[in-house]
């Protein structure tokens, strides 16, 4: 029979649910090692996520200029823009990831007001590789229904969270 081996990611807050430990993440992934399950990485997922909302997709138009981006009524909580967007499951009801104008997202990138083949974009909706989440730019994060436009994204997803990766063997 052929064992089979792997990588596992392994919340810190997930541990914690079942066993009461007091250290550090590099402390527990040395301790881990020196068991005989190895630590790859550690990494942190997530991040405060500040100025980011849910916002819910009021009305999904074609954009007059460009055949595979959309304009985007949102309700922000605050109110009602447009975003320019090019993700294909744009539609009518859905709540999604929205960083308004001034937003830094995680990666980095400082989000303005500006002219997308001539109509202005107020914001943008997010994928979950826009909020270091994943690798996934497929399509819209899509959250539950019930989420409210204007909740701030921090309530949806929690803080940032500590991840250790191990090498899980046969």
């Amino acid at each position: 029979a052929r064992g089979c081996g792997g990588w596992m990611k392994l919340p810190i807050s997930w541990l914690r649910e079942y066993v009461d430990f007091d250290d550090t993440p590099q402390g527990l992934a040395d301790k881990l090692t020196f068991s005989g399950t190895e630590v790859a990485g550690i990494e942190t997922v997530g991040s405060a996520f500040t100025g980011i909302v849910v916002g819910e997709i009021l009305k999904v138009e074609r954009h007059p200029n460009a055949d595979k981006l959309t304009l985007c009524t949102v309700a922000t909580g605050a109110g009602e823009l447009t975003v320019v967007c090019g993700a294909p499951n744009a539609a009518p009801g859905l709540k999604v990831p929205f960083a308004p104008a001034g937003v830094t997202l995680p990666n980095g990138l400082k989000l303005k007001a500006a002219k997308i083949r001539g109509v202005e974009s107020h914001g943008m909706l997010c994928a979950e590789d826009e909020l270091g989440l994943s690798d996934d730019h497929t399509g819209l994060m899509i959250f539950d229904a019930a989420w409210a436009a204007g909740t701030p994204l921090a309530e949806v997803l929690g803080p940032p969270e500590t991840v250790l990766e191990l090498e899980v063997t046969p």
